[in-house]
């Protein structure tokens, strides 16, 4: 017997049952509600399932497909310079190592028609290792355009510059001098040898070596040639020497803020010796300090609100004060990577390659501070 037939004779009896005078009213009222709720959800599965099977028989059921061996060589995985595999290849090319199947499909793909590009989390991770021993590299903008491209540097208002002028007045017309830099960039290149021994490490190790050998010594000569154009393209006024040599005063550093025109938010950068040796015990006002350390942000400190940056592109006795985003570093082209092998001495060698330039757009944009030494 269904449950349903079940549920409509018990029904039959309750109705007899209340002929009676002698029933719980309230027991049969909640009988009677848990059994029409139960019959109501057995009728509904019963649609439901009625709704279903004229939907499936009604439906137009195509044959599976399958796929032979040849077919399933057409759908395989596309790779690129991003794909793990690729990347995997790439390091094992590096070490001479055999690739497996897999790894060799992802190596002839990426490089079908080009030669083998650096893989792109390898690079970003060269880049990243470089900027964070460098914050003065981290801090410009880096264009990585892969191309030689001009910059127009404002340089100077001729004339027109904004002035008060009398009601009804022209104001005189702007004449502005400008200038074409071209970013054709510099070599730089960096190549680090070792054993064939060496070279038995595994492929996380090597990545790590790599990363490392190469971003420390490209990203220091990258952040020198930084520091060496904004040399060259501050305005001669906006480099100072400390009144008192060897001795840097507050006098001194707003004397350099004083210099910037056209500046946003600057920094101040200074390598390790020349920030303990003259920034941090800097006194001001009454003989206060007025270096205050900072060990929660990305800085060492302020001075008058400026963020501190150590910065060992910088020789010692020099504080920069820049707004960074007015250089422009332009990487024509990104940082590759080749290998080469002598068979004599027995040892690999890898070579990392960049080509990069940049300016300062605005050349009162930062400031120069010489400290100098102190004069016996």
């Amino acid at each position: 017997m269904s449950r349903l037939k079940e549920i409509e004779q018990r029904m039959a009896v309750i109705s007899t049952e209340l002929d009676t005078e002698v029933v719980d009213l309230d027991v049969l009222e909640t009988e009677v509600n848990e059994l029409k709720e139960e019959r109501k959800g057995i009728l509904d599965a019963v649609e439901k399932r009625k709704s279903l099977i004229n939907t499936v028989t009604s439906m137009e059921i195509e044959p599976t497909k399958t796929f032979d061996i040849e077919e399933r060589k057409t759908m395989e995985k596309t790779y690129n310079a991003e794909s793990v595999e690729y990347r995997n290849a790439f390091l094992k090319s590096l070490l001479g190592e055999e690739m497996n199947e897999v790894e060799k499909r992802a190596f002839t793909h990426t490089t079908a028609n080009t030669e083998a590009v650096i893989p792109a989390e390898l690079q970003n991770k060269i880049y990243s290792t470089m900027e964070e021993a460098h914050p003065l590299l981290r801090d410009v903008q880096v264009l990585r355009t892969g191309a030689v491209i001009s910059i127009v540097k404002h340089t100077e208002i001729v004339a027109g510059d904004a002035k008060a002028v009398a009601e009804g007045a022209a104001n005189d017309d702007e004449e502005n001098t400008f200038v074409n830099v071209t970013l054709s960039g510099k070599d730089f290149s960096k190549h680090v040898d070792f054993s064939y021994r060496l070279g038995k490490m595994s492929i996380p190790a090597f990545e790590q070596y790599l990363v490392k050998e190469i971003a420390d010594r490209i990203g220091a000569a990258m952040t020198r040639e930084i520091v060496a154009q904004i040399k060259l393209d501050l305005a001669a006024g906006n480099k100072i020497n400390a009144t008192t040599p060897g001795t840097l005063a507050l006098g001194d550093f707003l004397s350099a803020l004083g210099t910037l025109k056209g500046a946003g938010r600057v920094n101040v950068y200074a390598n390790n010796a020349t920030f303990y040796g003259a920034i941090a015990g800097m006194e001001g006002v009454e003989g206060r300090l007025s270096f205050i350390p900072n060990y929660q942000e990305a800085i060492s400190g302020q001075i008058l609100g400026k963020g501190i940056k150590e910065e060992d592109a910088l020789a010692e006795g020099e504080v920069l004060i820049l707004d960074p985003s007015q250089f422009i570093f332009n990487v024509v082209q990104d940082i590759m990577i080749e290998r080469d092998r002598d068979i004599k001495r027995h040892v690999h060698t890898i070579s990392g390659f960049a080509i990069a330039g940049g300016t300062l757009t605005n050349d009162k944009a930062g400031a120069l501070i010489t400290v100098g030494v102190v004069t016996p």
